[in-house]
């Protein structure tokens, strides 16, 4: 077998272990880290089911299970879900949506993805965001070791926080990062940070561990984090499982 058809072998398989099986869901269920979107989004005939918990500090806790899929062979990604919000004796439920186009090819895992996206959160203050964000891969793609992974992006948020005329909107950038412990990522280290999403707040932030057996649908993080309305950090939890929808004997590949 010649080199260039090793290569192309190689990264086939670093497509599918990495694309098919390694994203989770943000706490409001698209495809990314546990705060912010990224440039990834869902195989063919795959679905990503999750069900989050964060302690956002000073007696609030924030409960979510949230699905995201494609549209069909188009770059389309759709989530949506219903959350939680218990603090100061109070509460609020409500559904989630979101939306992603991927603007660049993903057949190419060395290039760097381009997605633009948005979605609202009615138990999130009403949270309305919008978002531009690419995602690249680093080092050597082998099939040999899972990469690291780097996503930068822009997003705007608006909050209403039910004080009449005391909405809050802003633009703000953030980073991040999925970095492989194990050989086949199985365990993985995922940050990320960006600047602040309303004036009053604090640097929003996560740092968390994930197990994700290769070639398995299951997946667990858990971590610390603060979502940036408050100065306060609390623990979250993230258990969710990928499905795949498409006909028996068929593979999902080109996704998250």
């Amino acid at each position: 077998m010649n080199k260039t058809l090793k290569a192309a072998l190689a990264a086939a398989v670093l497509v599918g272990t990495a694309q098919g099986a390694r994203a989770d869901l943000t706490l409001t269920g698209a495809v990314g880290l546990p705060i912010n979107p990224t440039a990834q989004i869902p195989a063919q005939s795959g679905v990503r089911i999750q069900g989050d918990y964060w302690d956002f500090g000073d007696d609030v806790q924030y409960y979510g299970i949230h699905a995201a899929g494609r549209v069909g062979k188009a770059p389309l990604e759709i989530s949506g879900g219903v959350s939680r919000l218990d603090y100061s004796s109070d509460d609020e439920t409500g559904l989630d949506v979101g939306i992603k186009y991927l603007f660049t090819k993903e057949s190419d895992p060395a290039g760097v993805r381009i997605a633009l996206g948005g979605g609202y959160s009615k138990a999130l203050f009403e949270n309305k965001h919008a978002y531009l964000v690419a995602t690249k891969y680093i080092g050597e793609v082998t099939g040999e070791r899972v990469p690291i992974i780097l996503h930068g992006g822009v997003r705007y948020d608006r909050f209403d926080f039910g004080f009449g005329s005391d909405d809050d909107s802003k633009v703000s950038a953030f980073i991040g990062t999925e970095i492989p412990i194990t050989r086949t990522g199985a365990w993985q280290l995922v940050g990320e940070v960006g600047s602040k999403v309303v004036d009053e707040g604090e640097t929003p932030y996560s740092a968390s561990i994930r197990y994700r057996p290769q070639g398995g649908g299951f997946g667990a993080s858990v971590g610390i984090a603060r979502h940036g309305l408050s100065s306060d950090n609390g623990f979250f939890a993230q258990l969710g499982y990928t499905f795949d929808t498409g006909p028996a004997g068929t593979t999902a590949t080109g996704g998250q």
